[in-house]
């Protein structure tokens, strides 16, 4: 192939490539190396500024990432438990009464208005539930079957 023919069949197949400019990008200008340490160390010896603009977009970064960690942070903290010693006032005056008298005198002393109305609860075991039961009670089910 000859270079007229690459050219014309790189002008067809990729138009932009063939577009760019032929020239050699690692040209520089004249004295650049004389000039280059000269104002590196100029802008080295500058004071450098910082503007509030900067410390608003840092700020704007870091409130948001320390929202987020304290967030964490006191959701990870384990809840107290509630103190056992803070009984209400009758509570302690049933457990001075309780511990006074037997289940037997508070039950015979005690109001029928006082006490709750017991009803009859239905509860359904499975049949090791059952059997359980009845092995820790030590019930004889052969006394139920006659």
């Amino acid at each position: 192939m000859k270079p007229d023919q690459w050219n014309e069949e790189l002008r067809r197949d990729a138009p932009t490539l063939h577009g760019l400019p032929k020239s050699d990008p690692f040209v520089v200008e004249q004295g650049f190396f004389d000039r280059f340490p000269h104002e590196v160390q100029a802008l080295a010896t500058k004071p450098a500024r910082t503007s509030w603009r900067l410390w608003l977009k840092r700020t704007a970064v870091a409130l948001p990432a320390l929202a987020v960690l304290i967030f964490t942070l006191h959701s990870l903290q384990p809840t107290a438990a509630p103190v056992a010693d803070e009984a209400s006032y009758d509570d302690l005056l049933y457990s001075s009464v309780a511990d006074q008298m037997g289940t037997d005198e508070v039950l015979e002393n005690a109001d029928a208005d006082d006490w709750p109305e017991f009803t009859t609860v239905t509860l359904q075991l499975s049949t090791d539930e059952a059997l359980a039961y009845v092995d820790h009670n030590q019930i004889d089910l052969n006394e139920y079957l006659y």
